[in-house]
């Protein structure tokens, strides 16, 4: 009798539900979050003015974005690049690829002297594919 009572003793009981099921839903749904944020493109939050014949932006795979700020700071896909290094960038994107294709995006409070000088450093950079991005207007002819 003295076995049969040190096996029970040794045998726990489990009470209450396992929490197995549980750690594996939460491990995938980290492991969801974290490859979801890595596909996000980032973005610099400005406020585009409106324009009344904006089209459709055409999809790129290579796209640099320049962002300008209300307080003039230039972003080059949302890093901070001070104005007189903005040509120097972009001429190093041109030389990698010479067809790379730039998008420049003015918050519509920013001074229209910060916008000339993104223009004139990107045009200065000799970069052929140039687009403006604004907010479709209330007779705009967007989708």
């Amino acid at each position: 009798m003295l076995n049969i009572s040190e096996e029970q003793a040794q045998r726990s009981v489990v009470s209450g539900p396992s929490l197995m099921p549980l750690l594996d839903v939460m491990l995938l749904l980290l492991i969801f979050f974290l490859l979801a944020s890595v596909f996000v493109q980032p973005t610099l939050e400005v406020d585009l003015p409106d324009a009344e014949h904006s089209e459709p932006e055409p999809p790129q795979n290579d796209l640099l974005t320049i962002s300008v700020s209300s307080d003039g700071d230039v972003f080059i896909n949302k890093q901070f690049v001070p104005l007189e290094q903005l040509q120097g960038r972009v001429e190093a994107a041109v030389a990698e690829d010479p067809e790379v294709a730039v998008m420049v995006r003015a918050d519509e409070q920013s001074a229209f002297r910060y916008f000339v000088n993104v223009m004139d450093a990107v045009k200065g950079a000799g970069v052929v594919q140039l687009t403006i991005e604004t907010e479709p207007g209330p007779g705009g002819v967007n989708p």
